[in-house]
């Protein structure tokens, strides 16, 4: 609910604790005093648990006095009916944490989120609910699953608004949906009254935000609740910006909810960099012109084990997968250090000191120590297609007819599909996502990329395997309302041969969350000079002490693709054949997760033999070449 009329029925004066729209003075009043924040985009899964008040105090330190962050669906119900909360997904430790610093939060529920993440933050599980689940609208299984969803979170929230005495002042309903081809203005509207119906009367702000343009706030916004924009420092005219916001406002402050001090990156494209100088000065010109802000992303973080995501359309004929580094090119870097954006943001900060930013005279935490623990041999440890680690690694199960990785129960890792051919012919691939390795009788024979379709070619009778690997759902705002397969990974197509569908499939799912070790030695494959063939898994130790309290870097360099474990947790995709990124960020605390006695590092590997080794370095490497044509 927008809280101008509560300002004009009740006394500020009754009210201990309050944020909320002074529409006569165009600002916001907190504990009836006009308030402007400066804050800060930080996503508490990024980064280990252990790290949240080291950059939370970085944050106070620049001047911030909020911090935002999105709550994303998928982590917390990877399967549905069962939440998570645990480690660096335990919210509510994070709301403490802020409130114990004096730093408000700005809360950003979805259920769609964006932010580079997996699916946007949609469970993988939600593809399967219907044959035309309508994301993003008020098709009925996906808004009955959203309700159930909010259902079990937005109760939980109340205790930390900020009229509770925690350190909630809004919450922010959908995420850019004038960015959303479907504009479909019932669903924004129930889904404002879903939020209502949870949330007291009166007890926090609701708001918006979408790119201040004409068709984006006239589809994003709502007289329901308050409208904000989102911009960059790429020259425009803010206070053309703010008069667009207050256009789709009866009054209010203006907002930049999304500030953008640097970009996202992909896979097989060039690293972006963003000017310091423009940050800085567009920054000042906000902050005097009287906006609250947010910067997204002020610190950006790492996407671990699976939670990168992709840009894409619903056709699948564009898809470049996010990389796993979140760095963005902001104020602190993927490991939490600080950079010259950091000092130049700060300093334009201590100008408006009157403007409710904490006190500059806070110290700047230390950046943490690096460790390079030198080179790592690695050898062949097993291999995704043989038929021992099939069965200890992996879980088995039969298709008539090839079924998607959603419809076998899982989002992300690998599958591989086998059959017999008892002819040759013509072996048409319909459609694929993300990449598919063609093996006849262990031999491979094609690569076939998600973007794709109808991709034909002749094979002999023999063992047919199709091994596909998943590089992250898109996370782009598209709609697809009577096909949810578009989003699907692995086989979403019929496998035709010589344009008969081909049924009857053995299917192996290897979710890859954790490495498996197989319980006695798979003596085929302890063999490094056997040729490579894709999946195949190398392991190397150290035996040195893992250090918890250093920070390190694994250099991907010379390999082809694949995934990456750190004593036992999942680092995330790696991809030096398509840069930019080389290195694996690896946080200290890591080192908890296995035996600290020693440093174990195991790789699955899709595309090429590497050389031998890696090597643990105390510098990152993000701005490697860039091969588009990898993808």
């Amino acid at each position: 609910v927008i809280l101008i009329p509560f300002l004009i029925q009740t006394s500020l004066a009754m009210i201990p604790r309050s944020f909320v729209v002074d529409p006569e003075s165009n600002c916001f009043r907190k504990d009836g005093q006009c308030f402007q924040y400066i804050s800060g985009s930080l996503h508490y899964w990024r980064m280990p648990s252990e790290y949240w008040e080291d950059r939370l105090l970085k944050y106070k330190a620049a001047g911030l006095n909020t911090i935002q962050t999105y709550i994303p669906w998928n982590l917390h119900e990877p399967r549905k009916g069962e939440t998570d909360f645990r480690g660096n997904k335990d919210l509510y430790t994070f709301l403490n944490l802020c409130n114990k610093l004096d730093l408000l939060v700005l809360l950003r529920p979805g259920p769609f989120i964006a932010a580079e993440h997996e699916f946007g933050g949609f469970p993988g599980w939600l593809t399967t609910q219907s044959t035309t689940v309508g994301f993003r609208s008020s098709e009925a299984v996906y808004f009955n699953n959203v309700v159930e969803w909010f259902d079990k979170l937005l109760p939980t929230l109340v205790p930390y608004l900020y009229s509770r005495g925690g350190p909630v002042i809004a919450l922010q309903v959908e995420n850019e949906y004038g960015s959303n081809p479907a504009c479909d203005a019932v669903y924004l509207r129930e889904l404002i009254q879903v939020f209502q119906s949870y949330l007291p009367p009166y007890s926090t702000l609701l708001f918006t935000v979408d790119g201040p343009r004409k068709r984006m706030l006239e589809c994003g916004s709502s007289p329901l609740v308050y409208n904000t924009v989102d911009f960059g420092s790429g020259g425009g005219n803010i206070t053309a910006y703010f008069e667009m916001q207050a256009r789709y406002n009866s009054g209010g402050p203006p907002v930049n909810t999304e500030f953008y001090p640097g970009w996202l990156s992909h896979w097989g494209s060039k690293f972006p960099s963003v000017s310091r100088t423009h940050v800085a000065k567009t920054l000042d010109a906000m902050l005097a012109y009287g906006a609250s802000v947010n910067i997204y992303m002020f610190y950006g973080g790492s996407n671990f084990q699976f939670s990168s995501g992709a840009k894409g359309n619903k056709d699948g004929t564009i898809f470049a997968p996010h990389t796993t580094s979140y760095d963005y090119d902001a104020p602190l870097n993927e490991a939490g250090d600080t950079t010259m954006k950091f000092w130049d943001i700060r300093n334009v900060i201590a100008k408006y000191k009157d403007a409710s930013s904490p006190s500059l005279s806070v110290a700047v935490p230390r950046n943490s120590t690096k460790r390079s623990y030198g080179r790592v041999e690695m050898s062949v440890a097993g291999s995704l297609l043989d038929p021992e680690y099939m069965e200890q690694c992996g879980k088995q199960t039969w298709n008539s007819r090839p079924l998607s990785l959603e419809e076998n129960n899982q989002t992300n890792g690998a599958v591989l599909y086998r059959r017999n051919l008892t002819e040759g012919g013509s072996l048409t691939l319909m459609k694929i996502r993300d990449r598919a390795y063609v093996l006849l009788d262990g031999v491979q024979i094609q690569v076939v990329k998600g973007s794709s379709v109808n991709t034909t070619f002749q094979v002999q009778p023999g063992l047919l395997e199709i091994l596909i690997i998943s590089d992250g759902h898109i996370n782009t705002g598209h709609v697809q309302v009577t096909n949810p397969r578009v989003y699907m990974k692995g086989i979403t197509e019929p496998v035709l041969m010589d344009l008969k569908p081909l049924t009857d499939w053995e299917v192996v799912l290897y979710p890859l969350d954790v490495p498996c070790q197989l319980q006695s030695g798979s003596s085929s494959w302890q063999d490094s000079n056997l040729s490579f063939s894709p999946g195949l898994l190398y392991r190397g130790r150290l035996e040195v002490p893992c250090d918890k309290s250093s920070d390190t870097f694994l250099d991907t360099t010379g390999w082809g693709k694949g995934i990456a474990f750190f004593q036992g947790y999942n680092l995330g995709r790696y991809w030096p054949l398509a840069g930019p990124q080389l290195t694996l960020y690896v946080p200290g605390p890591i080192c908890k997760v296995g035996s600290s006695a020693s440093i174990e590092i195991v790789m699955v590997e899709f595309e090429k033999g590497g050389p031998g080794f890696v090597t643990l370095t105390d510098t990152p490497q993000l701005r490697g070449p860039v091969d588009p044509s990898q993808l």
